[in-house]
């Protein structure tokens, strides 16, 4: 029963208010969060530019705090480096981060795919699913191919029933993302080889899948030189036009 004390009534409805300032707040962070990832992910920031608060605030239409919230959240996630005392700036791998973020990539699958049910066990929804997936035209764009790699790698992950491995997966997509698109370039079957293992991922074979997803990130591994070579001068190269 509704209360008939004036006072409880009060406190309710500011509770409520607190409750919606307090979620559009949350909003607001996450929309700024998703506009400047989005510039990161777009490679229009060159590695070691400085992400200035005031100026990102005052293109975004917004106050600096959402803005310091969001830029804080993406140096958690390993997106962009804070440094005390100077700020928050634009990164892009190192040869050893790079082989690293493909050794613990490669991991991540192999464990998710560990955890897989068996085949016969697959729910008649999920089996169609992944037949759509794998019947889907794929592109020979790089970034239709980044995308289309991101989406693979999550679908193994949540198979696992394991949501936080889905979540890991998800930020080493986007801390992979730029490498991605010069993979695109630079590997010749890199098409072949992707509709490979999304073919693979549509029968569960577990087996080849796994080995499959080993020689992928092996071959990657190997050419870390050249990627972070072309992730070093693309940004400049992309002003200058």
């Amino acid at each position: 029963m509704l209360s008939t004390d004036p006072s409880k009534r009060i406190f309710v409805l500011k509770r409520d208010e607190s409750g919606s300032r307090k979620a559009s707040s949350d909003h607001a962070v996450e929309g700024i969060y998703d506009r400047i990832k989005s510039l990161l992910l777009a490679h229009t920031l060159a590695p070691g530019q400085l992400l200035q608060i005031g100026t990102l605030a005052e293109e975004l239409g917004v106050s600096t705090t959402p803005v310091r919230e969001a830029l804080t959240r993406l140096a958690a996630e390993r997106l962009i480096v804070f440094a005390p005392k100077r700020g928050f700036f634009a990164k892009t791998a190192s040869e050893d981060e790079l082989r690293g973020l493909y050794t613990l990539n490669q991991t991540l699958l192999d464990s998710a795919i560990r955890e897989w049910n068996a085949g016969a066990s697959l729910d008649e929804d999920s089996k169609v699913t992944s037949k759509i997936f794998a019947s889907v035209p794929l592109s020979d764009k790089p970034d239709q191919l980044t995308r289309t790699v991101d989406d693979l790698f999550v679908r193994i992950a949540t198979r696992s029933g394991i949501g936080e491995l889905a979540d890991i997966v998800r930020n080493f997509n986007d801390r992979l993302h730029h490498a991605r698109m010069i993979e695109g370039e630079i590997i010749e079957d890199a098409f072949d080889e992707l509709a490979r293992l999304r073919q693979l991922y549509s029968e569960n074979n577990k087996e080849q899948l796994q080995l499959a997803l080993q020689t992928y990130h092996q071959k990657r591994r190997e050419l870390v030189s050249a990627i972070c070579k072309e992730l070093l001068f693309r940004p400049f190269l992309a002003e200058n036009k």
